[in-house]
């Protein structure tokens, strides 16, 4: 079924709105299912035929991120923080990948980012100090 589902996609110069809400469903649904991989190929679909939409590139950056593929994740983490600047999610799992990545220079001015854009949110700063401090404690 994914295969079926997946072959139409490229081959249209474009989804209509009704297609690309249905493909990102699937793509979401995968994801959430841990068929990772499946959710990057659906994720890059959308984000070629949408490519200003947050949530697409949100979507092809996680899955990249639960696969393993914290180098390729990075673009597109990037591609979400700049289609929507305010959001401080993308920063704070860009700097994910990078500890991963063992880049902590690179993790800590993400951390820095996604900082900047989470003023209002006590929760999610109370979080990444703490992530802060367990980087410290491994580093």
């Amino acid at each position: 079924m994914f295969q079926q589902f997946l072959a139409h996609a490229p081959k249209k110069p474009s989804l209509s709105e009704k297609e690309a809400e249905s493909f990102y469903a699937f793509g979401f649904s995968l994801y959430g299912g841990g068929s990772f991989q499946e959710a990057v190929d659906v994720f890059e679909v959308l984000c070629v035929q949408r490519p200003l939409e947050h949530r697409h590139w949100f979507g092809l950056a996680s899955s990249l991120q639960e696969s393993g593929e914290y180098q390729k994740a990075l673009p597109a983490w990037a591609m979400a923080a700049i289609i929507n600047a305010a959001d401080p999610y993308p920063h704070l799992h860009a700097a994910e990948c990078c500890f991963s990545l063992k880049q902590m220079k690179e993790a800590k001015i993400a951390l820095q980012a996604a900082v900047a854009r989470a003023q209002d949110n006590t929760i999610l700063l109370d979080q990444i100090t703490l992530l802060q401090k367990r980087w410290e404690e491994l580093s």
